[in-house]
C-alpha cells in the first residue's frame, strides 16, 4: 500500500501578512501596558476565545470536501487526526502568536517580569490548546449524537418532553451543536475564573497547573473516542453536509437576498458580493452573531470600565467581524477555479472589502447607543475603531488573494 502523507502549504506572503497583522494588533492593544494589565487582558481574551472556539469549530471542520478522498484512501486514526490538526493550524497559530505578543510585546520595559510573563504565556497557551482539543473531541462525534436525538426512542421522548414543557419543538439536528457549544464555552471559561482566584491566593504557577489539568481532561476526552474516530468523522461530515444542505434546497433562501437589494455595492462587483453573502447565509447566521456581540458590548459598558478598555474592546469586536470574511476562503464557498474564471484577483479583493462595509452602520449604531447611555466611546474614539476596522478589512481581503491549500495524498 502506498504511503499516506498529509501536508499543508501556505504562501509565505499570507503567513507574513497574518503575522504582521497579529503583531500590530497586539502591540496596539498592550504595547505600553503594565504586567497586571497584560494578565487581565489575556484573561479577557481567553474568555472571548472560549466562546469563539465553541461556536466556530464545527464550521471550520465540516462539511469537509476532502472526506470522499480520505474515505477512498482508507486513512487510519493517526492520519485523520493529523489532517484535522492541519486544517485548523492556519486559524490556531495566529492566536498563540497574539498571546505571546500580549505578554512579551512590552515596549516600555521589555526585560522586566520575564518569569511572570512566561508563566502566564504557558498558562494561556495550554488553556487555549486544551479548549481547541476539547472542541474537536466534542464536535467530531456530533453525527453519532444527532442519530441519538433523531432516531432513538429515548431521544424522541426527551424532545417530546422538552416541547411540552417549553412549548417549542427542538430540531434534532441542532441539539448536538447547542450542547457542544455550551460545554466547550464552559470548559474554556470556568478555569479562567478559578485560575484567577488561585493566582490571587497562591501564585501564577498554581493557575498554570490548573490549565495543565484541563489539557489532561481534554486529552482524555479525545482519547476516549479514538477507537471510533474515523467512523465518527465520516458520520459527522455526513450530518453537517445534510444539515447545511437542507438550507440549500428550495427557493426560500434565494428569495431572501437578491442582487437588487445590494444597492450599497457598486454595480461592477455587485454580483460577486451577492455570491459571498448568499453562501455565508447558508452556513452561518451572521446577523444573530453580530447582534449577540453588541449585547456583550453593552454588558461590558454596564460594568463601567475606563474608556481605554472599552476602546480596545470595540476594536477587538470590530476585528472579529472579519471572521465572516475568513469563511469566504473555504473552497466549498468560493473555489479557486471559479474565481479565476469569473473575475480577476483585484475584483475579488474589492468584493471582499466591500462586503465588510455592511457592518460599518451597525458598528456606528452600536457605539452611539452606548455613547448615549454610558457616555463612551465618544466620536474621536469611534473614528479610531472605524479606521482600524477598515484597514483590517483591506488586510484580510489581501490575505485571500494569496490563498492556501491543504492536500491529502494517498
Amino acid at each position: 500500500m502506498a504511503a499516506i502523507s498529509i501536508r499543508s502549504s501556505q504562501s509565505a506572503f499570507r503567513i507574513l501578512l497574518t503575522a504582521a497583522f497579529v503583531v500590530t494588533i497586539g502591540l496596539m492593544w498592550t504595547g505600553y501596558a503594565q504586567p497586571d494589565e497584560r494578565i487581565l487582558t489575556l484573561r479577557y481574551l481567553l474568555f472571548a476565545l472560549s466562546g469563539i472556539v465553541a461556536f466556530s469549530t464545527p464550521y471550520l471542520l465540516f462539511p469537509d470536501e476532502k472526506a470522499p478522498l480520505i474515505q477512498l484512501g482508507n486513512l487510519g486514526n493517526g492520519a485523520v487526526i493529523r489532517y484535522i490538526f492541519v486544517r485548523l493550524a492556519p486559524v490556531v497559530w495566529p492566536v498563540f502568536l497574539l498571546i505571546f505578543v500580549i505578554l512579551f510585546g512590552d515596549l516600555s520595559t521589555p526585560g522586566n517580569d520575564l518569569g511572570l510573563k512566561l508563566t502566564h504565556f504557558i498558562s494561556g497557551s495550554v488553556l487555549f490548546g486544551a479548549t481547541v482539543l476539547f472542541a474537536i473531541s466534542r464536535n467530531i462525534k456530533s453525527g453519532t449524537a444527532s442519530q441519538f436525538w433523531k432516531e432513538s426512542d429515548k431521544g424522541k421522548k426527551i424532545r417530546q418532553h422538552a416541547a411540552d414543557y417549553f412549548k417549542y419543538p427542538l430540531d434534532p439536528g441542532s441539539i448536538p451543536s447547542l450542547i457542544n457549544t455550551i460545554l466547550i464555552a464552559l470548559f474554556g471559561a470556568i478555569p479562567i475564573l478559578i485560575g484567577t482566584v488561585l493566582a490571587g491566593i497562591y501564585s501564577a504557577v498554581t493557575e498554570a497547573f490548573l490549565m495543565f489539568l484541563m489539557l489532561s481532561l481534554a486529552r482524555w476526552s479525545f482519547q476516549s473516542q479514538m477507537k471510533n474516530l474515523v467512523c465518527n468523522y465520516y458520520s459527522t461530515n455526513a450530518f453537517f453536509r445534510e444539515f447545511f444542505g437542507s438550507n440549500m434546497k428550495g427557493e426560500e433562501l434565494s428569495e431572501k437576498r437578491t442582487v437588487e437589494q445590494l444597492w450599497w455595492v457598486p454595480a461592477p462587483i455587485r454580483m460577486h458580493v451577492w455570491q459571498f453573502l448568499v453562501q455565508l447565509d447558508r452556513v452561518i447566521p451572521s446577523g444573530r452573531v453580530v447582534f449577540s456581540g453588541h449585547v456583550v458590548m453593552l454588558f461590558l459598558a454596564y460594568q463601567q470600565p475606563d474608556a481605554g478598555f472599552l476602546l480596545v474592546a470595540w476594536i477587538l469586536f470590530a476585528l472579529l467581524h472579519h471572521l465572516f470574511m475568513l469563511m469566504t476562503y473555504r473552497k466549498e464557498i468560493s473555489p479557486g477555479w471559479l474565481h479565476g474564471w469569473m473575475a480577476s484577483s483585484a475584483t475579488w479583493f474589492t468584493a471582499r472589502f466591500w462586503m465588510q462595509l455592511r457592518w460599518v452602520l451597525p458598528l456606528l449604531i452600536g457605539m452611539n447607543v452606548q455613547f448615549f447611555i454610558f457616555g463612551t466611546p465618544n466620536y474621536s474614539l469611534q473614528s479610531i475603531v472605524l479606521t482600524v476596522y477598515l484597514i483590517a478589512s483591506a488586510l484580510m481581503a489581501g490575505i485571500g488573494i494569496s490563498g492556501s491549500s491543504t492536500e491529502v495524498k494517498v
